[in-house]
């Protein structure tokens, strides 16, 4: 059977695990651990990815990631090029790094976050590697950046902590007792699906015809939000743009402005039409805040700012398929 396509679209919560070829040791050293996580560091900051876990083991790594305007492939693309780049020089090597394709869940947030986290933070206590109680204590993870012991910058620290507590000190103390709790539970979330949604092979043989739900390898959640998924994916699947000249067409056509006015005069008759064609551009076309800002004659901290007023512009029409449809 041919492998599915990868599913991603902005505000995805994403799960993903990647393993070194054959399953060898892709991370010999701590300094290698502490290059990967600079990377991975480097490269949020250059996105609008947002990262609530991480786990870096000697063979395979666990992220958990929202997609924002930056996609999922493009993200990876980068950071396990420059990882297997740093690596195969540094040991004198060439060839593939990682095993395959990474793997990539979308997971419903809902339900399955705070879940994950604990998850992907335990991993090295599940690999018998550490106790739980020296999980506090060990580097290649994401919970000390949690509790407030690590320094990596990776995690969007306040927002998990929001989940547990109204002040930091409570917040903190409840997510390390909600993890120590889960040491003993025998959970698995590295694949999507019925199956693991309904909890085991043994509550999916238990519905009858009428309960059964809509599922899908790719996808951790019931079958509603599985649904919710498929729905998301035919909208994106319906909206194409081929390049710029497209699409400024398009956003000429919806707000009644001349193309050349959208792109040279900064007025406040198209500063709407600015504001989607950078919002646009940058998520169909691949285009860079810099490439696209130039385009504009604007500088890049105007044209991140524009991102974001541009997003909030698609929400007040309605969608952007009032204007790509």
């Amino acid at each position: 059977m041919p492998r599915q396509g990868r599913i991603d679209y902005p505000g995805a919560l994403q799960h993903i695990i990647g393993r070194g070829i054959e399953r060898k040791a892709i991370f010999k050293e701590e300094a290698e651990k502490e290059t990967f996580l600079k990377q991975i560091k480097g490269n949020l900051t250059k996105s609008s990815m947002r990262c609530y876990a991480w786990s870096v083991m000697d063979n395979h790594f666990h992220l958990l990631l929202e997609t924002g305007n930056t996609g999922l492939p493009e993200f990876m693309r980068r950071l396990l090029t420059s990882y297997a780049v740093y690596y195969n020089i540094k040991h004198v090597r060439s060839g593939y790094l990682f095993q395959n394709r990474y793997k990539s869940i979308i997971c419903d947030k809902e339900e399955y976050l705070l879940s994950l986290i604990k998850y992907i933070h335990l991993n090295p206590v599940k690999a018998k590697i550490i106790g739980v109680d020296s999980l506090n204590e060990y580097r290649w993870t994401g919970h000390r950046e949690i509790i407030g012991e690590g320094q990596e910058g990776i995690i969007k620290r306040e927002e998990v902590l929001e989940y547990f507590g109204k002040s930091q000190k409570q917040a903190r103390q409840a997510y390390e007792e909600y993890v120590r709790e889960g040491a003993c539970l025998n959970e698995d979330y590295e694949g999507g699906g019925l199956i693991r949604s309904a909890g085991g092979m043994s509550e999916v043989i238990k519905r009858r015809s009428d309960e059964q739900e809509m599922c899908d390898e790719r996808i951790l959640g019931g079958g509603d939000f599985v649904e919710q998924v498929h729905m998301q994916l035919e909208a994106e699947e319906r909206i194409k743009v081929k390049d710029a000249e497209e699409l400024l067409n398009k956003i000429s056509r919806f707000y009644g402005q001349k193309k050349e006015d959208i792109i040279a005069r900064p007025i406040k008759e198209v500063r709407a039409a600015r504001l989607v064609y950078l919002y646009l551009g940058n998520k169909y076309l691949s285009k860079s805040l810099t490439e696209l800002g130039r385009q504009l004659g604007i500088k890049q901290p105007a044209a991140s700012m524009g991102l974001a007023k541009g997003k909030e512009e698609i929400r007040r029409i309605g969608g952007e398929e009032k204007i790509l449809i």
